[in-house]
């Protein structure tokens, strides 16, 4: 497809535990287009991060290919898998995996410093995320000193600042409240369009995924797109 931003094909990964063997995806295939927004439902351990990871590159498949923006992240090798993660993918982490001994603004600056970023053009940036996402008063403070919604900002403010194609979120609104999370949503799928990218979360809110251009469910290491009542 012309408008096929990221194609999944066949993603199979197991993991071991003792002397048995899970199978967690089983042949698992999607495609986004730019632009698009797709949300994830899934019961909890049913391997929606194991997939967040392989397509990122933080994590490899057993068998499959992932392509992002063309480039098959699963022919490259680690160190340039990290690359291409850092430059064109945020990844939100449902466990925000911020850096404790730094600001919030410092850490979001990080990822700006790391791709190479002139110290005025870091500056103006993240101050202009950390201002996007309501955190102007609470920047200079540490993550310990934070709520963990305000760590949530701060972490989505990390995965945006250096505008990627792809965002990758893992549970994005969980420790938001209703209007913050509303605010969240607007403002990631603003930038997915001017970026001419994709979003695709995982959640487990209906709320957060009929925001969503369409909804897959990940049932028995399969992706499949539903309509209709999800419970679990």
């Amino acid at each position: 497809m012309d408008n096929e931003f990221v194609r999944v094909s066949n993603l199979r990964r197991s993991f071991s535990e003792g002397d048995v063997s899970h199978s967690v995806l089983r042949g698992a295939s999607l495609s986004i287009n730019r632009g698009e927004t797709i949300a994830l439902l899934g019961r909890s351990g049913s391997g929606k991060s194991t997939l967040l990871n392989v397509i990122s590159g933080i994590d490899r498949a057993d068998e499959g290919v992932v392509f992002v923006d063309g480039i098959n992240l699963t022919a490259l090798s680690e160190h340039h898998r990290t690359l291409f993660r850092r430059q064109h993918i945020g990844f939100i982490y449902q466990f925000f995996n911020l850096i404790p001994t730094l600001t919030a603004s410092e850490n979001v600056a990080l990822v700006l410093e790391l791709n190479g970023y002139k110290s005025a053009q870091v500056t103006e940036r993240t101050e202009q995320i950390i201002c996007a996402v309501g955190l102007d008063q609470q920047k200079n403070k540490f993550p310990d000193q934070l709520s963990g919604g305000e760590q949530q900002r701060v972490a989505i403010a990390r995965a945006l600042v250096h505008s990627p194609k792809l965002v990758l979120a893992d549970e994005l609104t969980g420790n938001l409240d209703a209007e913050s999370g509303k605010k969240i949503l607007s403002l990631l799928q603003e930038l997915m369009v001017k970026n001419d990218g994709a979003l695709f979360m995982v959640t487990h809110s209906l709320a957060v995924a009929k925001t969503a251009d369409r909804i897959l469910t990940l049932d028995n290491g399969l992706l499949i797109e539903r309509e209709g009542n999800f419970a679990w």
